[in-house]
């Protein structure tokens, strides 16, 4: 996998040379919209708002008054998160490689190959549990430098939206500075068992316990890293009077909250962080790019159009078709399968998040190829 979800090898040194007829818009979708789901602010809502009314322990529906009422819709909104976009979100990756021919044919190798691997896999999980638990256990650890690839990715992209100018050794620090947290959060896994859990969703998991020196040195590369980053920042704002833009701030230090957290904290992070930070970021970049690309084919004039009103476009013909093949795989792939082979004797839970790890294997890999900013439309598309 390249080094960020939206990979930037030999991304464009000036924004400006993104070829519309305008200037690239500054958002993704829109100002609000952004800061609530691709930058983190309704998901840090809902943290707080279930530490506000739990303090440090589980929901409870029974609890008086309005604690009650909190902690029902605070269910609610797991739930409907879960489907309309932590399920949905992987399917999006299959929208962008299946959407048109000349997709299918460049991405070959994801599109008709690698979805097998997934499958045997997943076969082999089912009938060993072993497999599934070193299969889970390894997701565990990965998923999280996808996390923090994406971020490292979308960041990059308000930056050349904004004329934010990174030169390539500033734009590889920071790209090696969140190498080295994924690393540092990735080595705690691996060493400590209170970062390890026994049993994720009904899926027994492995331990290793590498030497702790590992972790130890992670924790000092990542701290070397993170001064070395502030002085790029400290450096282009002092002498360059350019500032490193606010939302890809806010990515920064929502996914760093993520990777740092422990304990209870930890634990309700990650229940809203795969719907309503990873997840709906991801579809906010995905949609547009699906709805911006369809624009291009008439016309730059329009693409630049539906930039500024990316919101207002999913409710167009194109957009409802987006939002329920979505949204319907997603449904199909992580609620129905399960529940077939629930018949089969096989637990719910358990086979949901085998599910999960062996798709998002081929997920992980599939957007490393796919979104990148060296290939020139997909540059003139995401930046537009």
């Amino acid at each position: 996998m390249v080094s960020a979800t939206f990979g930037s090898d030999s991304a464009p040194s000036q924004p400006q040379a993104v070829a519309t007829s305008t200037s690239p818009y500054s958002w993704v979708v829109g100002p609000v919209f952004d800061y609530l789901f691709v930058v983190g602010g309704f998901f840090w809502i809902l943290f707080m708002l279930q530490i506000y009314w739990f303090h440090w322990d589980t929901l409870d529906p029974k609890a008086p008054g309005l604690a009650g009422t909190a902690s029902y819709g605070l269910l609610l909104a797991q739930t409907l998160g879960t489907y309309l976009f932590a399920d949905a979100h992987t399917v999006s990756t299959y929208m962008r490689i299946y959407s048109t021919a000349e997709n299918r044919e460049r991405f070959k190798l994801y599109a008709y190959y690698l979805p097998w691997m997934s499958l045997l896999l997943f076969s082999l999980c089912l009938l060993y549990p072993r497999a599934a638990g070193f299969c889970v256990y390894l997701h565990l650890m990965w998923v999280f430098q996808h996390y923090v690839g994406q971020t490292f990715g979308i960041s990059l992209v308000y930056c050349y939206k904004r004329g934010y100018v990174l030169k390539n050794w500033e734009r590889e620090t920071y790209r090696w500075f969140m190498h080295s947290f994924s690393a540092f959060v990735i080595s705690r896994i691996l060493c400590y068992r209170d970062h390890s859990p026994d049993d994720l969703w009904g899926v027994k998991l492995p331990f290793y316990a590498l030497p702790e020196i590992l972790a130890q040195v992670c924790t000092v590369i990542f701290a070397v890293m993170s001064c070395a980053f502030v002085y790029v920042l400290l450096r282009k704002a002092i002498l360059e009077k350019q500032y490193f833009p606010l939302p890809s701030l806010c990515l920064v230090f929502t996914i760093l909250g993520i990777g740092l957290s422990t304990g209870m904290a930890h634990a309700i992070l990650w229940v809203y962080g795969p719907p309503f930070f990873h997840g709906s970021q991801y579809l906010a970049v995905s949609v547009s790019f699906f709805l911006k690309e369809k624009a291009l084919k008439i016309s730059r004039d329009r693409m630049a159009e539906v930039s500024r009103h990316v919101l207002r476009e999913c409710f167009s013909r194109d957009g409802r078709f987006y939002w329920g093949m979505v949204i319907s795989a997603g449904f199909l792939i992580y609620v129905c399968i399960p529940k077939v082979l629930e018949n089969y004797g096989f637990d719910f839970v358990a086979t949901a998040t085998i599910i999960q790890a062996c798709i998002n294997f081929h997920h992980f890999t599939a957007d490393g190829a796919i979104w990148r900013l060296r290939d020139k439309t997909c540059r003139e598309v995401l930046l537009a």
